[in-house]
């Protein structure tokens, strides 16, 4: 991929929208002419299907919604990256729920004494 490509699709990830269909998270264009442009010229359907990416898709294992809140709720077990949905639940004192492998992987990752990820 070149240059303009990278940075092509670099600005449809900060611009896309962001939600889910079938139970998958999605980017799509919302109708909006220079995201189709940019979908076509890199070559992805609309909607874009998109994989359980840590850091940016829900850590409760079954989730596909996109993160909006990280870290701080149910700290006790790890550094949590959640959606709308599951934070409101943390707010609302309800037990936790059961996370993704990925995630459960990624924490158990970190130093022990600094609490860092290690660097890939």
């Amino acid at each position: 991929m070149n240059i303009y490509k990278e940075a092509l699709e670099d600005m449809v990830w900060q611009f896309a929208y962001r939600g889910t269909k079938d139970d998958k998270s999605i980017l799509w264009t919302g109708g909006q002419s220079a995201l189709e442009h940019a979908f076509n010229v890199l070559d992805y359907d609309d909607p874009k299907f998109i994989d359980d990416i840590d850091g940016c898709i829900c850590d409760v294992e079954g989730c596909p919604e996109w993160v909006e809140a990280q870290g701080g709720m149910w700290s006790d077990t790890g550094y949590w990256c959640l959606c709308r949905i599951h934070s409101d639940a943390y707010r609302k004192g309800k037990p936790q729920p059961g996370m993704k492998q990925r995630a459960i992987d990624r924490e158990a990752s970190r130093n022990s004494e600094t609490g860092c990820l290690p660097i890939k």
